[in-house]
């Protein structure tokens, strides 16, 4: 498994029944002011044959230029013809790091599982829009703009994982998936960029997001009615465009599924890449650097496991003493958001590690992570109990759990409550057997998605499992439409008995939520609170367990 210094969570794929929805009437045209038509295709729900409702698809949506490597993307300009936006466009450059033995499991799992990988090009903003049939400007619905995540390494919005049709159909919802750059072409951290420049990804989406605020009404959604919504590093951006908000603000509400990573300062990677390829001495790094094919480059930074990550560069990226600092003074955006992790979400990250070869709990968890929990292996010993430190895997997964997600998510939701916020929480529990990928994979890091989607596997699909996703895809959407009303279960402060988090798919309730004491997720903290602190990863403050 590749070490990370600061783990960026990766964002999971799963096996979606290869068959395409079918094509059954006549192709949507919409014309949006300034820019031209655009020919989407009105198909069936994905793996769901009883739904007889359709959606329109606008797939291939460009929201920006083809970009200049290195560059800021600029907005898109008018198309002289009608766009046939019917297909996925390709995804940007991927990046899959490690080993043999690490690329391959790192594809098998993201790379387009059930299917040929997705084609690659540095041309690759666009937007998928799925919006109901009966939507229209004069009958607009609200939307729900995502962004994956990925490392941020990889990612691709035309994944089926990320198919809009059933929240559209099903929810009555417009749903937008969006494109960016990861890896070094989406954070170069190149001397030559101004720091305002530097986060490529982040002002990718940005610009995305603008791009639906201004046109989204032309295919049905409602632009004073968007939610952004994302996954791991997806989340990250998420938390990343409330603390540093665009002005005007082009959202209404937010969801951050599994966010716990931190960005960190400017990884070393440009300038192995640079020497690499003889750019070390150029006059201009950035004009050698474009002159190499992107293919070569992809080869070299995922052979070396190069790490780029966001800078902070306080227009896009904030720390987290910055972002605690937004919270307390009002100036993170004043939204109603959702924010939660899984139960199990370290599991991926130690089940490529062979637990015959003698690693301890210390040492596994350094790999991960780079924390050293050296002096609180007693503590947590003792707080954990027999079933989860008897197994050394199953002991450092639950770590990584609680270290990296689950304590700087309390810590976010306590503060940005305390702070006068409309914040809730969610804890997802449903170990579902046709998810389990590896052994003791339990509720892991991203296995929520294909629920809030509606996107699982039919193979297997158990009826609870359909129940869950219904329910969950019933939580988010609803959110989008009224975000003020909550998702369901009690928002923080308001419960005298403390009854502040919403477990969903938990043996109490495996088709829905029960509401509980945060204690039930946060008993860890008390131990790993200081050591992720001093890690950058949160301030601890006004928590209560």
């Amino acid at each position: 498994m590749v070490a990370l210094n600061i783990l960026f969570a990766i964002s999971f794929c799963y096996i979606v029944e290869a068959a395409p929805p079918v094509k059954r009437a006549a192709n949507p045209t919409v014309t949006v002011p300034s820019l031209g038509t655009v020919i989407g295709t009105a198909t069936s729900v994905i793996n769901q044959p009883t739904v007889t409702g359709l959606v329109n698809a606008y797939l291939g949506v460009p929201f920006a230029s083809p970009p200049e490597r290195f560059s800021p993307a600029s907005a898109q300009s008018a198309w002289p013809t009608p766009i046939v936006a019917q297909i996925s466009k390709p995804a940007c450059i991927q990046q899959f790091s490690g080993t043999a033995a690490d690329q391959a499991f790192l594809e098998y799992l993201y790379d387009n599982p059930g299917g040929p990988p997705p084609e690659e090009s540095e041309d690759c903003l666009y937007l998928n829009i799925f919006a109901p049939q009966d939507a229209s400007s004069s009958n607009a619905k609200a939307v729900m703009f995502w962004i994956y995540g990925g490392a941020p390494q990889f990612g691709w919005e035309g994944d089926l994982i990320y198919n809009g049709s059933s929240l559209a159909v099903n929810h009555d919802v417009v749903v937008v998936a969006s494109g960016y750059r990861n890896n070094i072409f989406g954070y170069p951290n190149s001397p030559e960029l101004s720091v305002a420049e530097s986060n490529l990804a982040f002002l990718d989406q940005r610009l995305a997001l603008q791009w639906v605020h201004d046109n989204i009404n032309a295919f049905g959604g409602d632009p004073d009615q968007v939610m952004i919504f994302g996954e791991s590093s997806g989340g990250y951006a998420v938390k990343q465009l409330l603390a540093l908000p665009p002005d005007p603000l082009p959202y209404a509400s937010a969801i951050m599924e599994s966010e716990a990573a931190s960005a960190g300062a400017n990884s070393t990677g440009w300038d192995a890449v640079a020497a690499e390829f003889g750019c070390t001495t150029a006059a201009s790094q950035l004009e050698c650097m474009r002159g190499i094919s992107a293919t070569e480059i992809k080869t070299y930074i995922s052979d070396n496991s190069l790490s780029f990550l966001p800078g902070y560069d306080g227009v896009t990226c904030a720390d987290s003493s910055t972002i605690d600092a937004a919270i307390e003074a009002g100036t993170f955006a004043k939204v109603p958001f959702l924010i939660g992790t899984n139960s199990n979400e370290g599991t991926p990250f130690v089940t490529e590690l062979d637990p015959s070869n003698g690693a301890t709990v210390v040492e596994i968890v350094y790999e991960v992570t780079g924390l050293n929990i050296s002096l609180l292996v007693d503590a947590l010993t003792s707080i954990y109990g027999s079933g989860i430190i008897d197994t050394v895997n199953v002991f450092a997964s639950q770590v990584i759990t609680d270290l990296v997600f689950t304590c700087p998510t309390a810590s976010l939701f306590t503060l940005a409550a305390n702070n006068g916020y409309d914040v809730w929480r969610y804890y997802y529990n449903a170990d579902i057997p046709n998810e389990q990928k590896f052994t003791n994979a339990g509720a892991w890091h991203s296995s929520e998605i294909p629920q809030v989607w509606g996107t699982y596997s039919t193979v297997g699909a158990t009826t609870a499992q359909i129940q869950l996703s219904s329910y969950m895809q019933g939580v988010w959407s609803g959110f989008a439409k009224n975000p003020s009303a909550g998702p369901g279960w009690t928002r923080y402060g308001t419960s005298l008995l403390g009854l502040e988090l919403g477990v969903i798919g938990g043996l109490a309730n495996p088709t829905g939520e029960v509401t509980v004491l945060t204690a039930v997720a946060d008993y860890a903290c008390v131990i790993l609170d200081t050591l992720d602190e001093q890690a950058g990863l949160s301030k601890r403050k006004g928590r209560g367990l």
